[in-house]
């Protein structure tokens, strides 16, 4: 027959010439040998006889077999090759031995040539036997009935004889590489055979078969391609590059760590990787991944030994991988498999590469560990959280990545910016590391591809989320630091960006700032959760290097002058940029005086302009967002200050669109509106609706009426006045008062709140009167008397109101439109302005204000559970959200100040729950501090003493958490002592205030009950008034659940209860413990008093003396066991707490 195959083989014959290579093709793609034909096996077996006599004859039988078992493997698909299949069987079953014998060898004709080739130095027959060889080994290798005979035949291979045939092919010169390659091509089928049966003893003999393996790696194929279509002959590199594939995956555990540990293997193997083909590199990476990295029972070690910095920058370098032919369907291109494989194996813990790291937290930082005896925390241990120190080096544990990332470029490459980004989020440690040796580039501003894609990069990584930070102390501020504004980013360099006359580099540096500052709120908010006074220093350490960092504002709004209005989007992201100095950095912001109602009286007028696109809508409305938080925020504004072109104060302006449109930014605009308002006396806070609501509804345009715009002007003449001179007009308010009064002849008067805005009105009313026009003056009329009834509607004092509408019609009974101020038409008006006002319903007033009433009380009550007068006393005090403490000592006198308590409610804002609250507080005491010290007040010497350490005291708290309300409520009565020198408290508060410059917070409690119920009075008959004294104090410091807890710590719940058992004990004391403990009831710590101090029993026992609390007592009983957790005393007591109330309540 004749021998055929219709495919080229892989592995070529390099013994043969270039001619006979090369075979003619015929009809039907078959291919005519010139040799003869194989019917049987005993022809094969007469074919392959030894004959050392004529050796042509030899090579002719090698490679007649050579192309009969090419017709077997490569056999075209649905041609019957079983009659070859059969022959070669039985020929193996002639010439391998029935059993294994190390004397006798299999196919031993074949071995026999091939050991007379080395002895005879046959070139030609050396690499066409162990080529004849490997391609029958492949051949059977499919073949369930050819196992036998391959698995003794492979053994034989391996015995001594045959390895110095091995050893004779694989020390050959390294120009002749067609004797090494058929012995790599032979030994890694001997290794893939039967599941890598014979692998061990191949790498048992590794002195020979692994002896030059590295400079075969090395070797490039020499040869060049031959006619179009024919694939390029195999080169040394890639035969050795397949033997060592195969032993990495066919070895056990062992010997692939044994290879593994062979550096200059793995250094080989993926040296000039990038010049391989597509195919062969798709076969390199996906053997390491699926036979080693997924490897569990591979230690990681051995990974770690393959995937080196060096190995991974090798792999990296496919990223620029050129492909002549385009991937098939389905499949990755090189760049993007070799991607996925360094992300797969530089982000998945324990897989070579990635070890276990603890975020921003550097090996042998311990978290978890804090010493409550010692003084100096561990925060102070490490350099970077310790001011004025700096790190020259970030220790980390992933010291492979760390040294692989400085190779990459993310600035030029999409590839590597992925691969950096997916490392920092697996490792976080990582980030601070790369920017301290990242010295390399420069982020000076250019505007050129490299920069912006720097720029992006450097966004990207600030843009990463927060890695979980917990335990005991907070991560190093330095680690933390790179994360969120790397050093590239200094403020030398964002200044310049920032300073660019090109808008797109401004732009960028400006989006960069802006993710900063988001950034360090996140921390802000996590850090503050753990409720721990070292996270906080913690956070203010890392908010002074962050400020040390990044621009000044005075160059963000330098930038901001000189961006072109049309350029919204730049704008945009500048005032939100402004806006997050003042939201996150705040004492950075303040430094700089920064005007800007100028910007928002321009931007209010554009929202209110109809045309433009949406997107410039959308810009103003973002814009305009951003103007009023910096408004609410920046203590410089000059709200009454009348800008350039515009006829009316920046404050007015914004309550003209606010009165005249619907729009989304209303809610920002009131809440402005009102804190201005507030903060000025202009209108009263007490009533349900809002007097602003009022305020707004007299300003709409109705049918019958137009706001006009001398209307506006009139009313900001009025406000403007109000504000200079605020005092004059609560003089006006009282005098009209009195007149009324007596008028009645009634002294018994209910009164009402009362705006002080009507008076500015009715002060400025006769000079319009005098000077407008006749259509202003009917406006201005209707207006008044919409709001004066409006202003009666929403609650406040009719009578009042009722006399200054009457004295303005007065000046205008000769005019037509004198009705307007009539009682008929505000008799016709009032149902259409009530109703008006009940949608606005929901506008809540609140308690305080600056409406002229008798109490200043600045605090609102709870509903009262009880009419006993001694428990009213001690309702739970509500915080104000208008904080008029903020500023209401500024208007005043400072001596009268003191004296009325503003100064004291000034003190009280830094227990405040919201945090701009407490920080404004210490900016204005610091104000107030240097007033004092500038003014002729007799005892600033002690106040600012007192000022000075209630700052330092509060400074590091009110960050993250209020100053508890006893530290509040001892500063504001000290202020009460110190006024005067003949206070029986001066000598004691004094004494306190000489102890230390910072006061102990937690302990304070303990240290008043020690001053005051276990020393001697200063004077002899003080002690009860000192007791009495300390339990105000108590009563009104304890107003939250953290109050009652510092209290518990403290004991004074012990010291208190067991006072009243003195017989010495003053009828007041009782009382004011009784509100003590009804105090307690209100926030929430019944059960507290219940399950730890006997409460109950302490009230059975003074109830049994029939005292004249007697009846309190009851009712503070049944309040207890209101407000306790009652499941929970009911099973501690087993029902007591209940049957002691009902008996004391028959």
């Amino acid at each position: 027959m004749n021998v055929a195959t219709d495919k080229r083989t892989v592995f070529q014959d390099e013994d043969l010439g270039a001619n006979d290579r090369k075979r003619r093709k015929l009809d039907g793609g078959h291919v005519v040998s010139t040799w003869e034909e194989i019917q049987s096996a005993r022809a094969l077996k007469l074919l392959l006889v030894f004959q050392q006599d004529d050796t042509s004859k030899l090579r002719q039988s090698i490679q007649t077999f050579k192309i009969f078992l090419e017709s077997i493997i490569y056999a075209t698909e649905g041609v019957d090759r079983s009659k070859e299949k059969g022959i070669l069987l039985e020929y193996l079953q002639y010439t391998v031995p029935a059993e294994e014998d190390e004397a006798s060898n299999p196919l031993p004709d074949v071995i026999q040539t091939w050991s007379f080739a080395a002895q005879s130095n046959h070139d030609g027959l050396l690499s066409a036997v162990p080529a004849v060889l490997a391609l029958l080994l492949k051949t059977i290798s499919g073949l369930i009935d050819f196992r036998r005979y391959g698995v003794h035949l492979c053994k034989a291979l391996l015995r001594k004889e045959q390895i110095r045939l091995f050893d004779r092919g694989l020390t050959a010169n390294k120009s002749k590489e067609h004797l090494i390659s058929p012995c790599l091509r032979l030994l890694t089928e001997i290794v893939t055979f039967d599941g890598g049966n014979s692998a061990r003893t191949v790498y048992v003999q590794h002195d020979v078969t692994f002896k030059r393996l590295d400079i075969f790696l090395g070797m490039k194929s020499t040869s060049t391609k031959e006619t179009k279509g024919d694939r390029p002959r195999p080169s040394v590199r890639s035969n050795s590059v397949r033997f060592l594939l195969a032993n990495l995956r066919m070895q056990d555990r062992a010997t692939k760590g044994e290879i593994l540990s062979q550096s200059r293997l793995i250094r080989a193997l993926f040296h000039g990787l990038a010049e391989d083909s597509s195919e062969f590199i798709r076969e390199v990476l996906e053997c390491v991944k699926k036979s080693l990295i997924l490897d569990d029972s591979l230690a990681r070690r051995h990974k770690s030994r393959l995937l080196t910095d060096w190995t991974l920058t090798q792999i990296a370098r496919l990223y620029d991988y050129g492909e002549d032919d385009p991937a098939k369907e389905g499949q990755l291109s090189i760049p993007d498999y070799a991607h996925e494989f360094l992300v797969f194996v530089c982000t998945t813990l324990d897989q070579g590469v990635l070890v276990e790291q603890h975020g921003w937290y550097p090996p042998g930082f311990e978290r978890d560990k804090q010493k409550e005896d010692e003084k100096d925390t561990p925060l102070s241990h490490y350099p970077s959280n310790t001011p004025g120190r700096q790190l020259e080096k970030i220790p980390v544990k992933n010291m492979t990545l760390s040294s692989f990332l400085q190779g990459l470029r993310p600035y030029a490459n999409t590839y590597h910016w992925q691969l950096i980004l997916a490392i920092f989020r697996a490792a976080p440690e990582l980030i601070a590391d790369y920017f301290f040796k990242k010295k390399s580039f420069s982020f000076d501003p250019k505007l050129s591809a490299t920069w912006i894609g720097y720029s992006s990069f450097l966004f990207a990584v600030v843009q990463l989320p927060s890695p979980e930070t917990s335990g005991a102390v907070p991560p190093p501020t330095e680690v933390v630091l790179e994360s969120i504004l790397p050093q590239p980013m200094s403020r030398k360099t964002l200044t310049k960006c920032l300073n660019q006359k090109t808008e797109l580099i401004t732009f960028f540096a400006t989006r960069l700032l802006i993710i900063a500052f988001k950034k360090l709120r996140g921390i802000r908010r996590v850090w503050y959760k753990q409720d721990n006074v070292l996270w906080t220093r913690a956070y203010l350490l890392l908010v002074t290097e962050f400020e040390e960092r990044c621009p000044e504002l005075r160059h963000v709004i330098a930038a901001l002058r000189n961006v072109s209005k049309h350029n919204g989007m730049l704008r945009e992201a500048l005032l939100r940029l402004i806006m997050m100095y003042y939201k996150v950095t705040p004492q950075l912001a303040l430094c700089e005086k920064f005007d800007i109602s100028g910007l928002l009286t321009d931007k209010l007028s554009e929202c209110g302009i109809e045309n433009g696109s949406d997107e410039d809508k959308g810009i103003h409305r973002l814009e305009l967002d951003h103007l009023l938080q910096i408004a609410r925020r920046s203590p410089d504004l000059a709200w009454w200050h009348r800008p350039e072109k515009s006829p009316l104060s920046t404050f007015t302006t914004i309550l003209k669109l606010y009165a005249s449109k619907d729009w989304d930014a209303e809610d920002h605009v009131k809440s402005l509106l009102r804190s201005i308002i507030h903060d000025h006396f202009i209108l009263q806070r007490k009533t349900k609706i809002s007097a602003l609501a009022a305020l707004k509804n007299s300003l709409r345009k109705r049918e019958d009426y137009k706001v006009v715009p001398e209307l506006y002007a009139f009313l900001d003449n009025c406000m403007l006045r109000l504000v200079r001179k605020p005092v004059k007009y609560c003089g006006d308010a009282d005098e009209l008062a009195k007149e009324f009064t007596k008028s009645v002849g009634s002294s018994n008067r209910k009164k009402s709140p009362i705006s002080l805005l009507h008076f500015a009105l009715l002060e400025q009313w006769p000079f319009l009167v005098e000077a407008g026009d006749e259509e202003t003056i009917e406006d201005t009329a209707c207006f008044l008397a919409i709001y004066l009834c409006g202003s009666e509607v929403i609650g406040e004092d009719a009578a009042i109101l009722r006399a200054i509408r009457i004295r303005m019609r007065k000046l205008i009974t000769n005019k037509p439109y004198a009705s307007l101020l009539d009682e008929d038409f505000y008799k016709t008006i009032l149902k259409g302005v009530s109703r008006d006002l009940q949608t606005k319903s929901t506008e809540t007033g609140h308690s305080t204000g600056t409406a002229v009433e008798m109490s200043t009380n600045h605090e609102t009550h709870r509903p009262k559970p009880t009419s006993d007068s001694i428990l009213i006393d001690s309702e739970l005090l509500e915080e104000n959200e208008d904080h008029p403490g903020l500023n209401r000592w500024s208007t005043e006198d400072m001596e009268v100040a003191i004296e009325d308590g503003a100064v004291g409610e000034l003190l009280l804002c830094l227990c405040s729950k919201h945090s701009e609250i407490r920080k404004q507080a210490l900016i204005n005491i610091r104000i107030l501090v240097a007033k004092l010290k500038a003014s002729g007040y007799k005892e600033r010497e002690q106040m600012i003493l007192l000022l000075g350490e209630l700052t330092e005291s509060a400074k590091n708290i009110i960050s993250a958490d209020p100053l508890p309300y006893f530290a509040g409520a001892i500063a504001a009565r000290s202020i009460l002592v110190l006024n005067n020198p003949l206070h029986f408290m001066y000598t004691k508060v004094n004494k306190f205030l000489n102890k230390s410059p910072e006061w102990n917070i937690s302990k304070l409690p303990s240290y008043w009950i020690g001053k005051i119920l276990l020393a001697p009075p200063t004077d002899d008959d003080a002690h009860h008034r000192e007791i009495v004294w300390l339990l105000d104090t108590l009563i009104e410091g304890l107003r939250t659940p953290a109050d009652m807890e510092q209290y518990r710590r403290c004991g004074i719940f012990e010291r208190v209860l067991s006072l009243s058992a003195s017989p010495s004990t003053s009828k007041a004391c009782i009382e004011k413990i009784i509100q003590l403990i009804y105090r307690c009831s209100l926030v929430g710590g019944s059960t507290t008093l219940v399950t730890r101090f006997g409460v109950m029993s302490w009230i059975e026992s003074q109830q049994a003396m029939n005292g004249p609390h007697h009846v309190t007592f009851k009712v503070l009983a049944s309040q207890i066991q209101k407000t306790c957790e009652v499941d929970r005393v009911q099973e501690w007591s087993d029902g007591a707490l209940a049957r002691a109330v009902e008996k004391m309540n028959p």
